[in-house]
This record gives structure tokens, C-alpha cells and sequence, in this order.
């Protein structure tokens, strides 16, 4: 990790973890979104790794966005920061700045029948934070390509709603009026695949957790006179949980690598094979790494002022959110029959 790479995971690993305790993450539940925390978010400019340095930024790639959105993961942040980080980007991308406050981002496209005049009309469109969004922020297909749509929440009917991690996941119905249009060199379906590559790299945090968590109680628990560790069947959980993280970390990080090299719309290789690999692997490890980290924990594991669940519940929420295992191996499935028997190795390796 380079030294860049290195101050962004101590600044936000310092900031979470002494802030995001159970106590707190229990109150956040209870009393909603954490503005204090929000605020000093932007005041440390966390959102912004992938902003221009005129925008405040670090005009950095997405290998050095990885630590950030690997920590929020870690510490189950109940926080819009991932979003952001994608908007400050498509912003970036567009050549265009963003107005202050939460983004709504629209995580679909918005094609050309949506729009009207200076409006965009949004039917059900299900937008995370989207009570508490000062902007929402789309791509829109155009005949010239796409466009970044910076557009006003103001007058939308907001069908309030949480996923299982009790983030909001709130559905926008109505009429927005559009601040700016601007093109962006990017595919109009960006926000999902990068959204998948940001919800991968939450999983990778959210896997340390469970088996930090789990290395911890089985050391101090004990049973029989003996602490859980020793147990043949507790180490093979363990070491069967330490592999699934190693894993998803590798393949997130490889697929972040692989988008600051070649990008999405390379007529050759670019990164969309990493990056459906990658959403397809931690989709596809949330099963097991809730269920071998509650294992060990046992009935406590269950229990609401263990905060295991912080971390698991928002896996299982991210585990679908922007593809799940099955959309993104079809993607995986299709790439491998076109390159033929020949062709599958080359396309695995790069």
C-alpha cells in the first residue's frame, strides 16, 4: 500500500472507530441519520479521494478509494459516504461541480422518455438516502452519449423505507427540476457497475469485522475449561471464515486496480470482468461469513446488544443491492462462452 493509500485508511479508520461504538450505532438507529458525523465527514473530506483537487479532492483512483469504502464496510457506517464517493467521481468524470450537501443517487438509467423540458419524472425510483437527499445526481442516455443529470429533490413524494440494516432506501415518485446537464464520457450504466465495485469493497470491510469479532470471543470465551480457539471444529470455522475475507479483499481490490488501468469502455479488455467477478465473489461470501462468524458466537451472536449484527445485517443488505451473485455470474457465464474453451484462461488471467 502506498503511503497515500496508507494516511487515507489511518485518517478514516481513526474517525469511525473511535466514533461508530455499539452505543452509538444503537442511538443512530433510534434517533436517524447522524448529522454531527456526516459533518465531520465532509469537514475531512473523506467523500472526496476521487474528486478533483479543484473540487477539494485528491483526484485519486479507485485503488485508493478501496481503503475508505473497505473501512465504512468495517465499521458498518451508517453513512451515504460510498454514494458520495460515486457522485464526487461522475462529477469528476463530467467536468462539472456539486452542489453541498447528501446526493441522492439515482442508481438506474434514466433514458430520454424520463424527461421533460427542464424536468426529470421519476417513477418509483428506489434512491438510497433518499429523505435526506439536498440533490440527486443521474445518467441519462442521450443521443450524443451519456449525461450526468444534477437535478432538485424538491416536491418528489418520498415512500420512506429501509433495508435490512436499517439504512434508508427510500423510493422516489414525482417531478424533479434539473439544475445542469452535463456529458459524461462514461457508460450510461456506470452507476451500477461502480456501485457494485463500492458495495464489494463494503463487503471486504464488513468480512473483516466477522472475523475479527470471532477471533476475539472464541479466544476469551471458554468452555469446558477450555477457550473456544481450541476446539478443532471452532479453528476450522476460523480459518474457513479467514479464507472467504482473503478472498473477496483480493478480488475487490484487483477489480479497483483493474478500473484505474482500463476502464469500462475499452473496444478490448477493460474492467468489467473484474468487476463482476468481484461483485459476483462477496455477493456470493455474505452466506458464509455471517453464518461460520455467528457459529462461533452462538446464541449471543443473535442478540441486539452484541453488535455482530451491525456488521451482518448490512452484508446481507449489500449482498443485493446494485446485482446479486446470480445477474452478475450470468455476466461471468456469457463472457466465458464467447471466449470459448481457448479464450477462458486468458480472459481469467488478463
Amino acid at each position: 500500500m502506498n503511503e497515500m493509500r496508507q494516511m487515507l485508511e489511518d485518517s478514516v479508520e481513526r474517525l469511525f472507530g473511535d466514533r461508530l461504538d455499539w452505543e452509538t450505532q444503537t442511538r443512530i438507529e433510534e434517533e436517524g441519520f447522524p448529522r454531527a458525523l456526516w459533518d465531520e465527514v465532509v469537514d475531512q473530506g473523506i467523500h472526496k479521494v476521487l474528486a478533483t483537487e479543484e473540487a477539494g479532492g485528491l483526484d485519486g483512483g479507485w485503488g485508493d478509494a478501496y481503503p475508505v469504502l473497505r473501512a465504512c464496510g468495517k465499521h458498518a457506517v451508517p453513512l451515504p459516504v460510498a454514494e458520495a464517493m460515486l457522485a464526487e467521481y461522475l462529477a469528476r468524470e463530467a467536468g462539472c461541480s456539486l452542489p453541498e450537501g447528501v446526493p441522492g443517487l439515482l442508481p438506474q438509467v434514466l433514458d430520454a422518455d424520463a424527461f421533460e423540458s427542464d424536468a426529470v419524472k421519476l417513477d418509483g425510483v428506489r434512491t438510497p438516502w433518499g429523505r435526506h437527499a439536498a440533490y440527486l445526481v443521474g445518467v441519462a442516455t442521450g443521443d450524443a452519449g451519456a449525461e450526468l443529470v444534477l437535478a432538485a429533490p424538491d416536491g418528489l413524494e418520498v415512500a420512506e423505507e429501509d433495508n435490512i440494516g436499517r439504512d434508508p432506501r427510500d423510493t422516489l415518485t414525482g417531478t424533479a427540476r434539473i439544475h445542469a446537464r452535463h456529458p459524461l464520457p462514461l457508460p450510461a450504466d456506470c452507476v451500477r457497475w461502480l456501485g457494485a465495485l463500492a458495495r464489494s469493497a463494503q463487503i471486504a470491510g464488513g468480512g473483516v469485522t466477522c472475523l475479527d469479532l470471532a477471533v476475539q470471543y472464541a479466544a476469551e470465551r471458554e468452555q469446558f475449561g477450555r477457550p473456544l480457539s481450541a476446539f478443532q471444529a471452532i479453528q476450522h470455522y476460523l480459518a474457513d471464515l479467514a479464507g472467504v475475507v482473503a478472498s473477496v479483499d483480493s478480488i475487490t481490490m484487483a477489480a479497483c486496480e483493474a478500473y484505474d488501468q482500463r476502464g469500462m469502455t475499452g473496444a478490448t479488455r477493460n474492467a468489467r470482468f473484474e468487476i463482476a467477478a468481484a461483485k459476483c465473489r462477496a455477493s456470493e461470501a455474505v452466506e458464509k461469513l455471517t453464518r461460520l462468524s455467528h457459529q462461533v458466537h452462538g446464541a449471543i451472536g443473535f442478540t441486539y446488544e452484541y453488535g455482530l449484527h451491525f456488521t451482518t445485517r448490512r452484508l446481507w443488505a449489500w449482498r443485493a443491492e446494485f446485482g446479486g451473485a446470480g445477474e452478475w455470474g450470468e455476466f461471468l457465464g456469457r463472457a466465458a462462452c464467447e471466449a470459448g474453451g481457448d479464450g477462458v484462461w486468458p480472459l481469467i488471467t488478463g
